[in-house]
């Protein structure tokens, strides 16, 4: 009689709202459509709860056989992928435990002990409901709020890295603190918290060197995550230049072999004056190229330019700069400013190509007034609307037809920002204008 007692007023009901809260972590909640798996699950994982107390079987074996078992039955009934039914299923069981850990600690304040409760019928009962209760509020409140972990999940492997790394942390200094707490009050009342730590006190030191060890591990994982992330974000940009550059050089071998022909043309029919002012402008041009660039300070900044000059030179682009100032926002870190110049001209090249060859032009110019310090550039292009002007700084918002882009605008405003920068853009009658201004 005992036993139908237990099964029908307490593992039952723990079995079905375990579940559900293990469930609303990733809210998935009872619907009408699911309702005969949330039974069954409950009725036969309740029957292995009253059939292990019945044998009066060990705790920690008990704690890691339902474990296991309710791990299939939702495998088998829900048919989750393997790691969200174990998830759940973890989610459940530190529910039950902690509400369990908390109930019996409050039934300790005043003064029913462990064997009091389990010797009283009514006191149980009382127990297993209140937590019971405890539980349910919780599900009602993600339900309210449709939490679900998943969102909070790190997109990147060094970001969960570091949360599981401080989740960890967090285990191994409780376990810690309940190891200490538990010695210490035994001495003035010993409680259900020192009788479960003394008891299974190889268990515990056994999983605190575990959780250490599982630290260093995850320590070094992150710092060579870290490590090898420095080294990408510092390669990127100059990755990004090379590949560049050899796109430029390939477009100008093939510029090259026309002004051979041109030349060989002149010199055939005896035009050696008009080939002479041909070689003439053609060494203007990489004249031009080399000393463009003269006033940047920087390494990364000109190694940048001179990229993009060969691109703009391969496609017939005009590129003034004008450098004013020897301040060239030195507050900011190379590779923000990288990224910044970078984006933004990467969008003026684009722009320029929709003219034709002859109206295409880049100008950067750099400078400084009495309060701020100003970065300019300027390019030929399609005109952008003016209520559209506010949205080009929005991620994946792009003006081009494909619909592809919409980054690097994004970029550069969250750069600006950072410095606590503004920028203003101007586009009428084929022109767009970016201004980029840092205090000083």
């Amino acid at each position: 009689m005992d036993i139908l007692y237990n099964y029908l007023f307490i593992d039952l009901p723990e079995a079905v709202i375990a579940l559900m809260a293990g469930m609303a972590v990733f809210n998935l909640f009872v619907y009408r459509s699911n309702v005969k798996k949330y039974v069954w699950v409950s009725l036969l994982y309740s029957a292995a709860t009253t059939l292990m107390t019945a044998l009066d079987s060990p705790y920690q074996l008990k704690v890691l056989l339902l474990f296991f078992w309710m791990s299939l039955l939702i495998y088998f009934f829900f048919q989750f992928p393997l790691g969200i039914t174990v998830s759940i299923t973890t989610c459940s069981f530190i529910f039950l435990i902690s509400s369990e850990f908390f109930i019996i600690l409050l039934f300790q304040i005043i003064n029913i002990n462990l064997e009091t409760l389990l010797d009283t019928p009514i006191l149980l009962f009382s127990a297993v409901w209140l937590y019971l209760l405890l539980l349910l509020t919780m599900i009602f409140v993600m339900r309210k709020f449709s939490f679900d972990i998943r969102r909070l999940i790190p997109k990147t492997n060094l970001s969960r890295i570091l949360v599981l790394l401080l989740l960890v942390g967090c285990v191994e200094f409780l376990l810690i603190l309940t190891l200490n707490t538990a010695f210490v009050i035994q001495k003035y009342n010993p409680t259900f918290l020192y009788n479960a730590v003394y008891t299974n006190l190889e268990f515990y030191h056994a999983l605190s060197l575990a959780l250490f060890i599982l630290l260093v591990i995850l320590f070094w994982k992150y710092l060579s995550l870290a490590l090898n992330r420095v080294e990408v974000e510092t390669e990127k940009p100059y990755l990004q230049n090379i590949q560049d550059l050899v796109t430029a050089i390939r477009s100008i071998k093939h510029d090259a072999v026309n002004h051979y022909t041109a030349l060989d043309g002149f010199l055939k029919v005896g035009m050696h004056d008009m080939a002479s002012d041909y070689i003439q402008h053609l060494l203007r041009e990489a004249t031009d190229l080399v000393q463009v660039v003269e006033g940047v300070k920087s390494p990364a900044i000109s190694s940048l330019l001179h990229s993009k000059m060969a691109i703009c030179v391969a496609n017939h682009i005009t590129f003034t700069i004008r450098i004013h100032t020897s301040k060239q926002f030195d507050q900011m870190k190379s590779k923000d400013l990288t990224a910044l110049l970078g984006n933004m001209l990467d969008n003026s090249i684009r722009a320029s190509l929709e003219e034709p060859d002859s109206n295409r032009y880049i100008l950067l110019e750099w400078g400084e007034t009495e309060t701020e310090y100003y970065l300019l550039i300027e390019n030929s292009g399609p005109t952008i609307p003016p209520d559209k002007l506010e949205q080009i700084f929005n991620l994946n918002y792009t003006t081009k037809s494909n619909g592809i882009g919409g980054v690097g605008l994004a970029v550069v405003k969250n750069v600006v920002n950072q410095y606590d920068g503004a920028i203003t853009s101007y586009s009428e009658n084929g022109i767009t204008r970016f201004r980029v201004v840092l205090s000083k």
